[in-house]
This record gives C-alpha cells, sequence and structure tokens, in this order.
C-alpha cells in the first residue's frame, strides 16, 4: 500500500524521526518546522531543517538525497527539443551559465528549472548541460 493510499495527500511529506507528521502541497519556509525534520518530495528528493531552534523553527533546508543521474541521450548528457519556447529557454539558460561563470569564477553545480521549463527543453531532472546538473523546483 502507498502513502498516499493511506489518506497523506501532498506534494511534500514531512518527518520527524521515522514518523510522519505533515504533509504540504511546498516546501515552504523552514521556521514552520523544527530542526532536523526531513521532508521528502512525491519525486523523492529530500531536505533537512536546519539550524534555529524548536521554539522558532529552523533556519534553512539543506538538500540531502543524493542526485538521481540520467544516462546521456545519443552521447549527450542532455538531448533538448528545437521548438522556440525550449530555444528561448535555452538562451536564457546559456546567458546564467556565463554571466554565473563571470561572477563566481566557476560553473554552478546545479541550475534548478520548473518543472514545465525542464519538460518543455526536454531534459529530465538529474541530466547535465554543459557541466551543471538540471533539477526541478518541487
Amino acid at each position: 500500500m502507498s502513502f498516499r493510499s493511506e489518506g497523506h495527500d501532498g506534494a511534500v511529506f514531512f518527518f520527524d524521526g521515522h514518523k510522519w507528521v505533515a504533509s504540504a502541497d511546498r516546501l515552504g519556509p523552514a521556521r514552520m518546522v523544527a530542526p532536523g525534520t526531513v521532508a521528502v518530495s512525491v519525486s523523492g528528493r529530500q531536505w533537512m531543517a536546519v539550524g534555529g531552534d524548536r521554539v522558532k523553527g529552523a533556519a534553512g533546508w539543506r538538500f540531502v538525497s543524493p542526485y538521481v543521474d540520467q544516462l546521456p541521450v545519443n552521447g549527450d548528457p542532455v538531448c533538448f527539443s528545437d521548438n522556440p519556447k525550449s530555444l528561448k529557454i535555452r538562451a536564457k539558460l546559456d546567458a546564467y551559465l556565463d554571466y554565473y561563470q563571470e561572477c563566481k569564477g566557476v560553473a554552478p553545480s546545479t541550475v534548478v528549472l520548473r518543472r514545465e521549463q525542464l519538460s518543455t527543453v526536454g531534459a529530465l531532472p538529474g541530466q547535465i548541460y554543459k557541466g551543471a546538473r538540471l533539477e526541478v523546483f518541487v
């Protein structure tokens, strides 16, 4: 029996140790939960509430789940769609990667896109594009 079929609705599930404590449509601010609370999205991504205290809540979220690597497509880490929307998103992504490299001196390890952006370009979460792992915003 799945977790959802037991009456736990939501896109993100919150656990205190091994005990389920809540579910929500999105991750939300960390100050709403105690430090040490683990949040798990329906896609399997996991975050831990860190910092803060039990009275005022946690100070932030730390991504803790391992990356899900996706295999290359035709030798390329990502095989993008060539429709007009995809080309526009790719141009903005390229501009962002160039800007980040120029400002920080290194390429970002991860770039987070909205789910509809990722599907429009034809990529899956965890795939690599120009050295950056593409992830989806939950």
